[in-house]
């Protein structure tokens, strides 16, 4: 059985990283010996074959209209392989086109997103940029970067991360208080930001062992490889929590 993986727009959405939330997937299901073959999606091309999960990265507010030209095409597709089951996880400015739409100001006209979630963003809001701890949305501890700048509205989502304590009122962009990011059946959303699934790998198995689990399959033991890795991104995450005093 060989796994697939796609990178939407790589050449647009690869801000801080976080195309290297693709290369953390691919590299759990290697430890566990399963082939994985992983490939791009670039403007203009035409989807093919239905991929097991679909990786969107971070980009910036320039990249807004040309990323939502490129989805224009490609929007029922995607729903359609939604609907048969591929998982999506998306990252910053990538997430937010995961949703209804995004708008670059609130003067601007609105650029469609994949329609995946029912967030509405708009980029224009006050930047918060600071480290950032909390649990996701099975109790779990989480930690990042949070460089973001944008005001969502949404109704009616679970968010994947309530943050520890509770940040400022100035920054706009939770998709409830306190909370941020969207898991909705088969999507993983989040606002922070580079490789979140290195920092966060219990996460990615979620999406891992769901999408396996689609091809009738179990997510098998860690290996001794995931067990090191996840004990060093455990030591990372703790090293956050304590800069931000919240052990």
């Amino acid at each position: 059985m060989t796994f697939t993986l796609l990178r939407a727009l790589p050449g647009l959405l690869s801000l801080n990283g976080s195309l290297g939330n693709a290369e953390i997937l691919a590299s759990r299901l290697r430890w566990w010996g399963i082939e994985v073959s992983m490939s791009d999606l670039n403007p203009g091309e035409t989807p093919s074959e239905r991929p097991d999960i679909v990786v969107w990265g971070h980009g910036t507010s320039s990249m807004v209209f040309p990323a939502s030209e490129a989805i224009g095409p490609w929007r029922e597709t995607f729903q359609s392989w939604a609907q048969e089951g591929t998982h999506w996880f998306g990252a910053g400015l990538g997430g937010d086109l995961l949703g209804a739409e995004v708008l670059i100001s609130p003067a601007e006209n609105a650029y469609p997103g994949v329609g995946l979630t029912p967030v509405r963003t708009t980029l224009r809001s006050e930047r918060i940029s600071q480290e950032v701890s909390g649990v996701d949305d099975q109790g779990r501890e989480i930690a990042g970067y949070l460089n973001d700048a944008g005001y969502r509205e949404v109704e009616g989502v679970s968010p994947l991360i309530s943050f520890l304590p509770v940040l400022s009122d100035r920054w706009q962009g939770a998709t409830v208080s306190g909370g941020e990011g969207v898991h909705s059946d088969h999507v993983w959303v989040s606002a922070v930001s580079g490789p979140f699934l290195a920092l966060n790998p219990h996460v990615a198995d979620d999406i891992l062992r769901s999408a396996l689990e689609e091809r009738g399959m179990s997510l098998p033991e860690p290996t001794e490889h995931h067990r090191r890795v996840d004990l060093a991104a455990e030591t990372a995450r703790a090293w956050i929590r304590s800069r931000l005093g919240s052990r």
